[in-house]
């Protein structure tokens, strides 16, 4: 969902790393470069700009953009960073300066309008969060309201069969039904948590962190620890939108990390939310490219989207170390967050 926002803005986006690699492109970028997403991530700034241009988010950089059949396109490049992003990602917005009529002082009305943009941007993800978290809840409540009564209902009436039967092999088999309605309505416990936490709600982030960690705990032996440095507690769509990310982090450390012990750090820094998710699991070399960690780059997205940043560092046999930031002004996206 993060992702289709990104890729369907009306600028030519790309996103470069500290490296100056391509790491995440829009759609209308496609479009301007003349080259596909996957043949623009991995790419170096320098293969597709001629002359290796400094880039400066203070004012436009006039720059060439070299295409895949050898013809150059003349471009006006406006750059931004991320705030607090420690990994350096550049967000370059490019406009084709080509086309009859383009002037210096119609960039700068596009760039007014990007402003805009991105400030409605700002709110539809708020909106989104909201959104997908109310759809949850009311999938949550079916559940509970429908197919656990429908078990729980099941679950009496073997009980209530149970008195009359007397034969033993009669009485095994009723036994192995009654297991299975009674892991049935565990899953489904256990979906409805997943779902919408009661404890993010009502006692807070490192609450249902905590909840979070008794199930890493129990279903892998994992011992586990929560930090909490909050001064004061998220609005809801920021801690809804923190939770979600630390679900996924936690999922990975009980999937792939092999790990003794989690440790789980929520803190604060520079006017936002700062998160820590340490193992001292296997490790990797490489997460990034690892098709079974799709949900790092999902948290990547997650955290670019709403103005912070996500970083993950990875050791063979030295453990994994996830952080990420959200700033506090995303809290101004909460319009409506309580209701």
């Amino acid at each position: 969902m993060y992702w289709q926002a990104f890729r369907a803005a009306p600028e030519a986006l790309i996103v470069l790393d500290a490296a100056g690699v391509v790491r995440l492109a829009s759609s209308a970028a496609e479009a301007l470069f003349q080259r596909s997403t996957a043949d623009l991530v991995g790419r170096r700034a320098a293969d597709l700009f001629a002359g290796e241009p400094a880039f400066s988010a203070e004012a436009p950089v006039a720059a060439v953009v070299r295409l895949p059949d050898g013809r150059e396109l003349p471009v006006d490049v406006r750059t931004r960073t991320l705030a607090g992003d420690p990994e350096g990602l550049l967000v370059l917005a490019v406009e084709d300066q080509s086309a009859p009529g383009r002037s210096r002082a119609s960039l700068e009305q596009r760039i007014a309008r990007l402003k805009v943009a991105g400030q409605e941007q700002d709110e539809l993800l708020g909106d989104l969060i909201l959104n997908q978290e109310r759809e949850r809840a009311r999938i949550a409540a079916g559940v509970h309201d429908d197919s656990l009564q429908v078990i729980t209902a099941a679950t009496l009436r073997v009980q209530h069969l149970r008195r009359r039967l007397r034969d033993p092999e009669d009485l095994q088999i009723l036994d192995r039904l009654e297991e299975s309605l009674v892991q049935a309505a565990d899953r489904l416990r256990r979906l409805i948590f997943d779902f919408r936490p009661p404890r993010l709600d009502s006692d807070g982030l490192a609450a249902a962190t905590g909840d979070l960690l008794d199930d890493l705990a129990a279903d892998h032996h994992i011992e586990v620890r929560v930090e909490n440095r909050l001064v004061a507690e998220p609005a809801l769509p920021t801690r809804m939108l923190l939770y979600r990310m630390l679900q996924e982090a936690v999922a990975n450390v009980g999937k792939h990390a092999g790990a003794d012990r989690c440790t789980v750090v929520l803190g604060e820094s520079e006017g936002g939310y700062l998160v820590r998710v340490v193992d001292d699991g296997v490790g990797a070399e490489n997460l990034h490219t690892d098709p079974g960690h799709l949900g790092l780059v999902l948290m990547r997205e997650r955290a670019t989207l709403a103005g912070g940043w996500f970083r993950i560092s990875s050791v063979p046999g030295s453990g994994t170390t996830v952080t990420f930031w959200v700033p506090r002004g995303a809290d101004l996206q909460s319009k409506g967050a309580s209701s």
